[in-house]
């Protein structure tokens, strides 16, 4: 049983909240609800790059907490803002999806079945969501949309101004307690604060992780260019050229996309896998018996290092945290070599059992194919 604190810090640890929400909003509802609903949205775009392994690390903390944790697939929100594609196409995606993330939650300790999917076309063609659309629709301005986020605000098309409905309306049709994003989904929290209410339906609390640079340093996106982002079914050797050509000036933090990929994707996972190993995993009780180990240290580490670097005359150094890492970065007892060789085997040690579970899927490998064909036949002729 753990204590309403403890399950505040877990929930709470590396988060967001939503302008005028608060940690005793969220104290508030672990004390009264046992096991609260939180859920991750995320529409099938492009390919899904490793800093959703930001959100998805942070399931973990949510499930620890004994948190009823759910992943909501934006189909048709997907449809409706990348309109260029068929249904059908978006269809392929949304499997996609489902299966890189089943994938990416196992290698981070979270079996099969402990996450329920949800599809959004599930609940949005019945009767009372289309009246509950239109209701909304008349409560809003154009500018309303357009406020949600940067995507909208300038669109000539009616379908993407429509998504915001779509996902504040998701709170109820769900059942959330928490809606979980990113912070580039401020606009779109908002949104469901103001007008969710107006429905007289209740208003749910909001968390939210940081949006992660690229290796050149500036703000990861699906639609950049391949080197800037170290994709999930990256091979051992591009990942390490990837991070050889990334942004790292020696002593600085600043536009560094090496250290900020060890900051918000590798130190959270390396944290998550010491308190495994302490058996500190709350109510998951399941995930003490999932992973191998710290996997980012060397052979001797200490006992509360996550993270191991050469440092000057090929001594191994340890570290405990990311703040420690930086100050020897910034004081130039870790070199920018040695720290992209062991970010490089750090994500390669991650991304093997996910590259794995795909090779040995024929099934993934053909919903690869019909989902995203043009790149499909980009890598075949690249082999050829």
């Amino acid at each position: 049983m753990l204590p309403t604190e403890e399950k505040l810090r877990l929930v709470m640890r590396r988060q967001t909240l939503s302008e005028g929400e608060t940690p005793a909003d969220f104290e508030k509802l672990l004390s009264e609800k046992e096991k609260p609903n939180i859920t991750w949205l995320t529409t099938p775009t492009g390919k899904p790059h490793v800093c959703y392994i930001v959100p998805l690390a942070k399931l973990v903390d949510f499930l620890r907490a004994g948190l009823d944790v759910k992943i909501l697939i934006l189909d048709v929100y997907g449809f409706l803002v990348n309109y260029k594609h068929p249904m059908e196409l978006v269809a392929h995606r949304a499997e996609y999806y489902r299966r890189l993330v089943t994938a990416v939650l196992q290698s981070l300790g979270v079996p099969p079945g402990q996450v329920e999917f949800i599809d959004e076309s599930s609940y949005v063609y019945s009767k009372k969501f289309m009246v509950d659309m239109q209701k909304l629709a008349a409560l809003m301005t154009q500018q309303d949309a357009r406020d949600t986020c940067e995507e909208i605000s300038e669109t000539t098309m009616l379908s993407p101004m429509l998504c915001c409905i779509h996902q504040s309306l998701s709170e109820e049709y769900v059942g959330m307690d928490i809606q979980f994003g990113g912070l580039d989904q401020t606009g779109l929290f908002e949104h469901a604060r103001k007008f969710i209410p107006q429905l007289d339906y209740r208003q749910r609390l909001h968390a939210m992780n940081p949006i992660v640079a690229g290796l050149d340093g500036l703000k990861m996106s699906s639609s950049k260019p391949a080197d800037t982002k170290i994709m999930f079914l990256d091979d051992p050797d591009t990942v390490r050229r990837k991070v050889q050509n990334a942004a790292c000036q020696p002593r600085e933090v600043a536009g560094n996309g090496v250290m900020e990929l060890l900051k918000h994707v590798l130190m959270p996972i390396g944290e998550m896998q010491l308190e495994r190993e302490r058996g500190q995993t709350g109510f998951n009780d399941v995930e003490r018996t999932q992973g191998s180990g710290r996997q980012f240290v060397s052979d001797g580490a200490p006992d509360d290092a996550v993270f191991s670097v050469v440092g000057p005359e090929e001594k191994v150094m340890h570290f405990t945290s990311y703040e420690e890492v930086e100050k020897a970065y910034v004081g130039g007892t870790v070199d920018p070599q040695p720290l992209k060789r062991a970010v490089a085997e750090a994500f390669n040690s991650v991304l093997a059992p996910i590259l794995k579970i795909y090779q040995e899927s024929k099934e993934w490998q053909e919903v690869d194919r019909l989902a995203y064909p043009d790149e499909w036949q980009e890598v075949k002729g690249a082999a050829l």
